[in-house]
């Protein structure tokens, strides 16, 4: 660690190589900030892990089993604060902190640190469990899932639940009540003040690219139907 590394006082640090098939042979589910029909008090149901992207954490208090937060970019810090338990994992190097070096945040869960590559990053797919445990990077590129997908894999789960993860970026069509200004699900508290980006059919296309290179068994729940034109 250098001067201009986080600091997190009261987290708990664990080792990326810990979670080498952890969950083998498991189930999760991924949370997204998408419009969605699905009941968020339902992820009580399962004890299976939940993963949530950015905001999506502000669920977690909904979630009956392990909970991880996943966040690339700068804003997501608001959530890092003390405001949640989720472990965090965390690019160490990078955008995410890179505009604020040496913040102290004040996260009071676990953590897991990763690095970013920024070179040939497609070889990381190519790589074992073993090898990726020992190097702790994962993979990156237009989303935040994508390095999540390939964490899920690391962990050894074999199937996995998408929740507002469905690629919507044009909402006109839905029905009214999934329309807002930000583009995400109106029930999320969207703490990082952000918007849709104009790259989710690129995110979405290469999530199921992924998807399916991971050997995953996918569901997409909630899915909200489109109105006819």
């Amino acid at each position: 660690m250098s001067g201009t590394d986080p600091v997190f006082p009261r987290a708990t640090a664990l080792p990326f190589s810990s979670f080498n098939g952890k969950f083998d042979g498991r189930a999760c589910t991924i949370v997204g900030r998408g419009p969605t029909a699905f009941n968020y008090q339902d992820l009580a149901l399962s004890p299976d892990p939940v993963f949530f992207i950015n905001d999506a954490v502000c669920l977690e208090k909904h979630a009956a089993g392990e909970t991880f937060f996943f966040a690339h970019d700068q804003q997501a810090l608001a959530w890092l604060n003390g405001a949640i338990r989720s472990t965090a994992v965390l690019p160490i190097d990078g955008k995410i902190f890179r505009g604020s070096p040496g913040v102290v945040l004040e996260h009071p869960g676990n953590l897991v640190f990763y690095r970013w590559r920024q070179e040939k990053r497609e070889d990381l797919l190519l790589l074992s469990r073993d090898q990726i445990a020992e190097r702790a990077e994962l993979y990156t590129h237009t989303g935040t899932i994508h390095s999540l997908l390939h964490f899920i894999w690391f962990c050894g789960f074999r199937r996995v639940r998408f929740i507002g993860c469905d690629g919507i970026t044009d909402t006109s069509r839905l029905p009214a009540k999934f329309q807002t200004a930000d583009g995400y699900d109106p029930r999320l508290e969207n703490l990082s003040r952000s918007s849709v980006s104009p790259a989710y059919p690129t995110i979405f296309y290469a999530q199921q690219l992924l998807t399916n290179l991971f050997g995953l068994d996918a569901e997409y729940a909630g899915k909200p139907a489109v109105n006819a034109e």
